[in-house]
């Protein structure tokens, strides 16, 4: 009986442990932003609030003169890069080279941009715009 208990309580503390582990690899990630000067009482604290809102910390640095006040909170995660599609604005032409096909593209994609591309073949005005 008595071994089944201490393997019972190893196993335990094995999960407790594994639990553990799995938290620490968990990463937060925390932005930061100098917001001036320290105010009195918990200004700092305020502002920070109402620049980031619930979840942000503020904190006075009293180790420099004069002291600082640091606004901590949590990241955003940055938004995925547009789509980009491609399209043709026709051939290219000592007339009308890189600036020329790329006004093409803006006329004819919204936010389009263009370039002369020749490397299959024939001189060929390649739009790029956001889809």
């Amino acid at each position: 009986m008595a071994e089944v208990f201490r393997k019972c309580c190893i196993l335990i503390v094995l999960l407790v442990l594994a639990g553990g582990m799995i938290e620490m690899l968990k990463v937060e990630t925390y932005c930061s932003e100098g917001i001036g000067l320290c105010g009195k009482g918990n200004e700092c604290e305020q502002r920070c609030y109402t620049s980031h809102g619930p979840g942000s910390q503020g904190s006075c640095d009293y180790n420099i003169k004069p002291p600082l006040c640091t606004c901590y909170y949590d990241c955003l995660a940055p938004p995925p890069p547009p789509k980009v599609c491609n399209g043709g604005g026709g051939l290219c032409s000592i007339a009308c080279t890189n600036q020329c096909c790329s006004d093409r593209c803006a006329t004819k994609f919204s936010q389009g941009r263009g370039y002369c591309d020749n490397s299959a073949g024939p001189w060929l005005c390649q739009c790029q715009y956001p889809c």
